[in-house]
């Protein structure tokens, strides 16, 4: 599991991630690595989850990472964008 320090505003797909409990837009992240495999089969695949824990109610939301072509950069960038909450 890998974790960024510090607190983040989120945006998927340009739009803010807003808690859907208390209306929150700040959280920390965490990166989950969960195991696939089908049962009877012992191919093993990984999916990498970001994991958006709500630092006012502790509502955790998951999201798996992809990319999407960026006409103007004219390359693949990712779904997810992170801003740093910088605290006084």
């Amino acid at each position: 599991m890998v974790r960024r320090r510090g607190t983040y505003q989120i945006k998927i797909r340009d739009k803010q991630l807003i808690c859907l409990f208390c209306q929150n837009d700040q959280f920390q992240h965490r990166e989950v690595y969960l195991d696939l495999s089908p049962l009877g089969e012992t191919v093993k695949d990984q999916l990498t989850m970001q994991s958006f824990y709500c630092t006012s109610c502790g509502n955790i939301r998951m999201f798996q990472e992809k990319n999407r072509f960026d006409h103007t950069l004219q390359k693949q960038v990712s779904i997810i964008e992170y801003s740093e909450v910088l605290k006084e």
